[in-house]
């Protein structure tokens, strides 16, 4: 939601099924200072109607703490590959939810994304915790 208070437009945040009342409630309580509606929609990553339905590709995909089921890991990447511009980019806050996951995610993404960690020390230090990183990541230009 601050994306939007920063002027960036075309914003939508999705999630599955069962997050979508918490998150439509969070835009209503919030929409005296966002003083429009974002758009919301449900998005599995294995879904490519889903997918489509977004009308990608976007110059900016957010995600954060996603990685924790090594059989979504594929979806997932694939997902952020279509959504994605080619000029565009994915910001990853990530933690170690589960070992296989994490290793099967990262080996997935280096195929896909050339990927830079954000230093801890470049971090708002009110926010960034130890646990966790914060990745930036662009598509791979294949030649």
């Amino acid at each position: 939601m601050g994306l939007h208070l920063l002027g960036l437009s075309n914003i939508i945040l999705t999630d599955i099924a069962p997050v979508m009342p918490a998150l439509k409630r969070n835009l209503k309580r919030n929409k005296p200072v966002l003083g429009k509606t974002l758009k919301t929609s449900q998005l599995y990553w294995n879904n490519s109607n889903q997918i489509k339905t977004l009308n990608p590709p976007f110059d900016f995909v957010i995600a954060a703490d996603v990685v924790y089921i090594e059989e979504s890991v594929g979806s997932l990447v694939g997902a952020m590959e279509e959504l994605v511009a080619d000029d565009g980019v994915v910001l990853l806050g990530y933690q170690v939810r589960a070992k296989e996951a994490h290793e099967k995610f990262w080996e997935l993404c280096e195929k896909v994304f050339l990927i830079e960690k954000v230093p801890h020390e470049d971090l708002h230090v009110e926010y960034a915790f130890e646990e966790a990183d914060v990745y930036v990541m662009r598509k791979k230009m294949i030649k």
